[in-house]
């Protein structure tokens, strides 16, 4: 197996998420108060973790941004869809994940996070009657 050149991470890393509920705001959050400094990005392999290189004498642990380039936490910029068209913030707080102490430094940049309407059908999830949705009317569509 030959070496491969693995180009730089240029521009910006959009993530989308599906949902803006207490798992995508507390990623989202954590994402956001790390690139601050208020937060360790615990959980992160990238960011937090590092990995064994070599053997024996010649071994050493770095971290995986030193192994391949990967985009920096402030290129990130997140996207998500919902049912409910509410912000991110207003999301992680309805969903009671966090504590205001862990939202409030990024609640501007939370506020910003604005759903776009969900590809939705009430057959596949009959809990949920949001009415951020599409309005078409095939599947196709969606």
């Amino acid at each position: 197996m030959g070496k491969t050149n693995v180009k730089p991470a240029n521009g910006k890393l959009g993530i989308l998420v599906v949902g803006c509920g207490a798992v995508s705001t507390t990623f989202m959050t954590g994402v956001l108060m790390a690139r601050k400094g208020l937060a360790k990005p615990v959980g992160s392999m990238t960011q937090y973790d590092k990995i064994r290189v070599g053997r024996g004498a010649d071994k050493k642990y770095l971290h995986y941004g030193d192994i391949v380039p990967l985009a920096k936490l402030e290129d990130i910029v997140f996207g998500t869809w919902d049912v409910y068209p509410q912000n991110a913030y207003r999301a992680a707080v309805y969903a009671e994940v966090l504590q205001e102490k862990d939202i409030y430094p990024v609640r501007d940049e939370l506020e910003k996070i604005v759903p776009m309407k969900a590809a939705f059908d009430k057959n596949f999830a009959k809990r949920l009657d949001g009415d951020h949705v599409k309005d078409v009317k095939t599947r196709w569509e969606m």
